[in-house]
């Protein structure tokens, strides 16, 4: 950046101190809070003409006349890029998360919404988990079984130990050889095809084969392109949008309202979690960083798991700009590792 050369040791210390601690307390840093909590060696004098020189680039603001000072959004960008120090999870950490995970779930969709759960229990921020594309995911079977002389269930099954399925209702006499005979017909157009190329056939092919009503068929069809479509949308999951309230930065009611509002807002998520799939990797986008105005006064760190290819998904979480940054990006990286593992175990164990 054109401001990475701005500061020198001295001034890059006192920043990332007066950072360090605005994350903890939310309350405006003075020279001396610096001088006492962190040993730079420097009088409170010296901190003090530093940190007006800080302010003076744009990388420290000062709320009020006489208070000390917080981070600007340049300043923590600057904080992300060159001064947060690696987090190193604990041990006691990283057996909490792995335990959380260790309950071995069969169907990816389970996998995300657990995922999500943990890491907003375990960062206290709100979570976004966006499911994969699976339209490049392959068909395994299609069944059609009687419930009763009235209803049918048109069952899909998918690589990922994904299900989907759909209640047919009608008025028509079906015996169970018709049934098999049709199942039939449908695994041998649909198995073994990905979704986004499977063509399900015509009613009018099928009523030969099956002996069923043309009727009836169209109306087990439409449920089998039904249980397709709804494979391939993207579901996300959210989770711990309240915590935001647990931090002072949202004591407003309606400041606090307008956020967990706009959280609920299905364009919004998408459009996080839709544009991690676009840049593919880690993103920290801070405060006035973000397109959507409510989001300016709020961090959004952002990752993608999964296997290009195969099951692609995105992890968004969202806090106050006084992030504990370090500690987020850590946790979000392991999870992403974990979930990556248990993708793999759930696919590989079907082959």
């Amino acid at each position: 950046m054109a401001w990475e050369n701005e500061l020198n040791d001295r001034k890059k210390n006192i920043l990332k101190s007066i950072i360090d601690v605005y994350i903890q307390s939310a309350q405006p840093v003075g020279s001396r809070t610096i001088a006492r909590k962190h040993d730079l060696g420097l009088g409170s004098a010296t901190i003090r003409n530093e940190m007006a020189d800080l302010e003076e680039l744009g990388y420290i603001t000062q709320p009020h006349t006489s208070a000390g000072r917080v981070p600007s959004d340049k300043g923590y960008r600057f904080y992300v890029d060159h001064l947060m120090q690696a987090y190193q999870l604990a041990q006691e950490e990283i057996l909490q998360i792995r335990q959380a995970m260790e309950d071995r779930v069969e169907e990816l969709n389970q996998l995300f919404k657990k995922a999500c759960s943990i890491i907003s229990s375990f960062t206290g921020y709100p979570t976004i988990v966006m499911s994969p594309q699976l339209s490049g995911t392959l068909i395994k079977s299609v069944q059609v079984v009687a419930i009763d002389d009235k209803h049918l269930l048109v069952v899909l099954v998918v690589e990922g130990g994904i299900v989907r399925n759909k209640m047919v209702r009608h008025n028509e006499m079906v015996d169970e050889g018709s049934l098999v005979r049709l199942t039939n017909v449908l695994n041998t157009r649909l198995a073994g095809k990905k979704l986004c190329n499977a063509t399900v056939p015509l009613a009018a092919d099928l009523t030969i084969v099956t002996h069923l009503p043309e009727t009836l068929l169209t109306l087990v069809l439409d449920a089998v392109q039904e249980c397709i479509r709804r494979i391939e949308n993207i579901d996300v999951y959210l989770d711990g949008v309240t915590n935001l309230l647990n931090f002072p930065e949202f004591s407003d009611l309606l400041k606090a309202r307008e956020v967990l509002e706009l959280l609920h807002g299905q364009d919004v998520i998408n459009t996080l979690v839709k544009r991690a799939l676009n840049e593919r990797k880690l993103q920290v986008r801070i405060g006035s960083e973000n397109e959507i105005d409510p989001l300016k006064e709020l961090s959004v760190v952002t990752t993608v798991y999964g296997h290009e290819g195969r099951s692609t998904g995105a992890i968004s979480i969202i806090g106050p700009t006084r992030m504990t940054y370090g500690k987020v990006v850590s946790s979000i990286l392991y999870i992403k590792e974990l979930i990556d593992k248990e993708i793999m175990r759930i696919f590989d164990e079907e082959e």
